[in-house]
């Protein structure tokens, strides 16, 4: 990836589903570092373009590109999904180990145990799947996805099936692993708060077919303040209304539920 390649770069991106438009027509630049957050309402679309950006779809009409080439399936990526799916029959930390090892990294315990403890997760390392919650296997996953040092971290609404405590506070965990990585993320919600929240930047998809009629640049402080205090600032609650409003004019265009 050259200096001048952005980290994924859509261009007139169009995506269909037999006779049905999910996605289109799209165009859409990610700078390196940024954290992107995709919002709209269901079915507009954000994570068959998040699937587009993984490889895992090709476009019906236009190009994906990710650090300079088309994108290849799991490569050039972390992706979480909203379900966890870590392997029950091993240990947290047996999954953790298990991505570093299909990386060809070492896998050592020294390698586990500063990932995990990067997720909050230091403590957990000998137990089983089943024997910890929700909350902390969608950690976990994290800890998966970033255990590789790719250049790009896509995530589809990981904390969508969550309770709001266990929700806040992995969205401050991320945060602040974003912040510490320097990574581009690309991160999917039907959530206005959590975009604002931890996005440095927001796109916002009209219904189906989904296309860009919001894209807002956070200009919030992304480190030095707690997470309460950011959303007591004004201009939290002014870009949360900005963007809530263009997400549910969006909808109303076909009836479509937030």
């Amino acid at each position: 990836m050259s200096s001048a390649d952005p980290a994924v770069a859509i261009t007139g991106v169009e995506h269909s589903y037999g006779d049905v438009t999910a996605v289109g027509p799209v165009d859409l630049t990610v700078p390196e570092g940024e954290f992107l957050v995709l919002v709209g309402a269901s079915g507009c679309g954000k994570s068959t373009l998040l699937r587009l950006i993984a490889g895992f779809e090709q476009p019906t009409r236009g190009t994906v590109v990710t650090a300079g080439k088309p994108p290849v399936p799991g490569r050039g990526a972390g992706i979480v999904f909203q379900q966890p799916r870590l392997f029950p029959w091993k240990t947290v930390g047996g999954n953790v180990a298990l991505a570093l090892r299909y990386a060809g990294l070492s896998s050592g315990s020294s390698q586990v145990d500063e990932l995990l403890t990067r997720v909050g997760l230091h403590d957990v390392a000998h137990r089983r799947v089943w024997e910890i919650s929700g909350g902390q296997q969608q950690r976990v996953a994290i800890a998966r996805a970033i255990a590789v040092e790719n250049p790009l971290l896509l995530l589809d609404e990981p904390f969508a099936a969550l309770d709001a405590l266990t929700r806040e506070r992995l969205q401050e965990d991320l945060r602040n692993v974003s912040g510490a990585t320097g990574r581009t993320s690309v991160f999917v919600t039907h959530s206005v708060d959590e975009a604002v929240f931890l996005g440095s930047r927001v796109v916002v998809l009209s219904a189906r077919p989904g296309r860009v009629v919001l894209d807002l640049p956070i200009e919030l402080p992304r480190s030095g303040i707690a997470p309460d205090e950011l959303r007591g600032l004004p201009a939290y609650a002014a870009l949360r209304s900005e963007i809530g409003h263009a997400v549910r004019a969006a909808a109303r265009l076909e009836g479509t539920s937030v």
